[in-house]
């Protein structure tokens, strides 16, 4: 059965553990922009504890401005706070010196529509990862019954998912769920294995 998914900037490990396992991905792209959604913001692990790390956007028909028509704000440098947000937060990583300079230049690509910005870095996931699930996107906004809806879905699934180990967690209590840059920068490749369900 194919999946509907909303789209998700560096989405969290239980976005790409649904990724993962499903051999089609429907992403809609037709619904309205939700500002506080996981579209266009990811949470890391910093030495402060969990940080958002937003895209700020402009909506050219306020709240009816479709996903797939949202340009990226430019009026601000959000781009070199976020790479040093994350920077911060990874650079003791042990594959931070893998794909840190990759995940940087994600971050500065001049791509200027959030959906295809969000895309260029999804699909990068997904080839690090080997994840070989078709995406699809929407053409009209979803309203059928034929596939598992998990449009709405927070993506939570760290009942399901097991502790690996993070630089920023002196408590020792595993953090789940945070974006995949968390699992990618601590995990590196093997991070596939959190992912694929046996």
């Amino acid at each position: 059965m194919e999946i509907v998914v909303p789209i998700s900037f560096f989405g969290s490990c239980g976005y790409f553990q649904v990724l993962a396992n499903a051999k089609t991905v429907l992403i809609e792209t037709k619904s309205h922009f939700n500002k506080g959604s996981i579209s266009s913001r990811c949470e890391i692990l910093s030495p402060n504890g969990i940080q958002q790390l937003p895209i700020p956007v402009v909506r050219k028909n306020g709240s009816k401005t479709l996903f797939d028509e949202i340009s990226i704000a430019h009026d601000i440098d959000w781009r070199k706070k976020m790479w040093k947000s994350i920077e911060t937060a990874y650079s003791s990583a042990p594959f931070f010196d893998y794909y840190g300079m990759d995940i940087e230049a994600l971050i500065y690509q001049n791509e200027t529509n959030l959906l295809e910005y969000i895309l260029n870095c999804t699909y990068k996931i997904m080839e690090w990862l080997s994840l070989e699930s078709e995406i699809k996107f929407t053409t009209t906004y979803y309203q059928g019954n034929d596939k598992l809806d998990l449009r709405f879905s927070n993506f939570d699934y760290s009942g399901d998912f097991k502790p690996y180990i993070q630089v920023f967690n002196p408590s020792n209590e595993f953090i789940p769920n945070l974006s995949i840059l968390d699992l990618l920068f601590n995990e590196g490749p093997m991070a596939r294995n959190w992912l694929i369900k046996k």
